[in-house]
């Protein structure tokens, strides 16, 4: 099925290896999504250097509400934390009807993989629950305190009518 200029452009936005594509030719860009054959010189006018400015954009609003959901990750990655997010985000995309929060929880995946022990327990746990279906979740849990050392707790969750969520946290004093 061909697509329309504006799901083409869409989709140039998000996918990098597309992008690489579109820079290189973007005749065969346009034959890989199968453009209309009426958006085609619209298609042709974009400048691949813009393209890639304004994807890089997009990227960087999706990169600081990962950092709002799991704040301690992203301290914790440090200056990895931007190019891990570009490595994920070029050939990564939420699937339709996903948020913000699911995007977050792949994004965590992905980094749990590429930088071991970097993803924060706390935060994992809150972004499995909600995107399970579960209506109870309860975490063992321990956080580092200063000077080295351990903090244990319960992390506990609890899921509403519609969409609320509540999560509790009991620390013990050893």
């Amino acid at each position: 099925m061909e697509i329309d200029f504006i799901t083409a452009f869409g989709r140039l936005l998000r996918d990098g290896s597309l992008r690489d594509v579109y820079a290189a030719s973007p005749q065969a860009a346009a034959g890989q999504i199968r453009l209309r054959r009426p958006d085609l010189a619209l298609w042709l006018q974009l400048v691949p250097e813009d393209v890639e400015f304004q994807a890089t954009v997009l990227l960087r609003k999706r990169l600081e509400l990962v950092k709002y959901f799991v704040p301690e990750t992203s301290r914790r990655a440090g200056e990895r934390l931007s190019a891990a997010f570009r490595g994920y985000a070029r050939t990564h995309w939420p699937p339709d009807g996903c948020d913000q929060f699911f995007d977050t929880y792949l994004f965590c995946q992905h980094l749990d993989q590429h930088l071991p022990g970097t993803v924060v327990r706390t935060e994992w746990n809150r972004l499995a629950f909600v995107a399970s279906e579960r209506r109870v979740a309860v975490h063992w849990v321990r956080l580092p305190v200063a000077p080295p050392g351990w903090r244990f707790g319960i992390q506990f969750f609890v899921r509403g009518p519609g969409r609320q969520r509540q999560e509790f946290l009991f620390y013990f004093r050893l």
